[in-house]
């Protein structure tokens, strides 16, 4: 009997072995004729290599990975799809295979995320809007430089800094986020009315005023394409900071947030009887210096309440880099939300200034 019933389950597991493995060749097969199909037939699907089959077998089966397809790589992934006026290619370029193997890997293994700056914020979707300003005045808030002059102006005002003290570099890796009344291109607008430029000014200004050097660069890196916005912002710090990287340098990636992650209302605090825009620090994980870059948000955090009690603004970590690995004293700020008014945004520019002073002799 014990002979029989041993003989029975062998028989079961081999059966359960048998029917694993066909379900795998099964979607083996399926896989491999739904990639024939896709790149002209069985026949392309001979002549491509082995590791190019691999490429297009992932391509076919995760068309559209999670992580990437809400990312900056959103537009990398529909290129792949549009037409080809000449011979089509048989695979998938280098480019777009990373991007997917990457997501891929984002997706099934958190743990693993994709650190890549490219792919760590939302595509907002923007159709910018040349003809038409957020307001009456937006005309007139126009700088009479154009942008070109504007970027040598800030690079020129960078290798005049005196780099033995304390220099602060603002700068807006998505410089046409806006706030009310801006509503235009999903709240993004190429004039300066009403976006982070003006709130980078104002804090500009007040920093000034306590003696301290800023540099304040206005280059636009989201527009014409807000994919890739952190890698063309890199490129402006680099050339703002050049070869000093003084203890004494504090850079601002000045943004403002979206009002869709907190049921679309503005995020706003009373200071001495003034209603102003909330802000939250972001420390990118995926920096070596990750906790030098918590110890600095820390610290500014501690002196806001220190200063003006409730200001402390949220500390949000995500896995990315965020370029703030060219230095310790790296923020990431996000003054308010779209559904805050433009005024209550440049008023907390005026009191962060006042916090920032404060930290900055700190570091001295």
């Amino acid at each position: 009997m014990n002979r029989r019933y041993r003989g029975n389950y062998n028989r079961r597991r081999f059966g359960g072995r048998k029917v694993a493995i066909l379900t795998i060749l099964f979607w083996a097969i399926s896989g491999f004729i739904m990639i024939g199909f896709l790149h002209g037939g069985p026949p392309r699907i001979i002549e491509a290599k082995s590791e190019d089959v691999a490429k297009m077998y992932i391509g076919s089966i995760f068309p559209s990975v999670s992580r990437s397809a809400e990312y900056e790589s959103r537009e990398a992934l529909g290129r792949a799809m549009d037409p080809v006026k000449e011979a089509p290619e048989l695979v998938l370029d280098d480019k777009k295979s990373k991007t997917i193997l990457k997501s891929l890997m984002g997706s099934m293994f958190p743990a693993a995320a994709v650190m890549d700056d490219d792919l760590a914020e939302e595509d907002p979707g923007i159709i910018f809007d040349t003809d038409s300003g957020g307001s009456e005045t937006a005309d007139q808030e126009e700088p009479s430089q154009d942008a070109e002059d504007m970027r040598d102006a800030a690079r020129k005002a960078a290798a005049n800094m005196d780099y033995s003290k304390p220099v602060v570099i603002i700068y807006h890796t998505h410089a046409t986020e806006s706030y009310q009344p801006v509503t235009e291109g999903n709240f993004h607008s190429l004039k300066e009315y009403g976006t982070v430029r003006e709130v980078g000014d104002v804090l500009a200004r007040e920093l000034e005023k306590s003696g301290i050097q800023v540099v304040h660069d206005k280059t636009i890196h989201d527009s014409p394409s807000y994919n890739q916005s952190y890698t063309r912002s890199l490129e402006t710090i680099k050339q703002l900071m050049g070869q000093n990287e003084s203890a004494n340098l504090i850079l601002i990636d000045l943004h403002r947030d979206a009002a869709g992650y907190v049921g679309n209302v503005p995020k706003t605090i009373m200071i001495n009887k003034e209603t102003l825009a909330g802000y939250s620090l972001v420390i990118g994980t995926g920096n070596p210096n990750v906790d030098a870059l918590r110890q600095f948000a820390g610290q500014i955090n501690k002196t806001a309440e220190k200063l003006y009690p409730g200001f402390g603004g949220k500390i949000i970590e995500k896995q990315y880099k965020f370029n703030q690995y060219v230095s310790d004293h790296h923020l990431l700020l996000e003054v308010g939300n779209n559904e805050n008014t433009i005024e209550q945004a440049k008023v907390t520019g005026q009191y962060f200034a006042k916090v920032l002073a404060e930290v900055v002799k700190e570091l001295e």
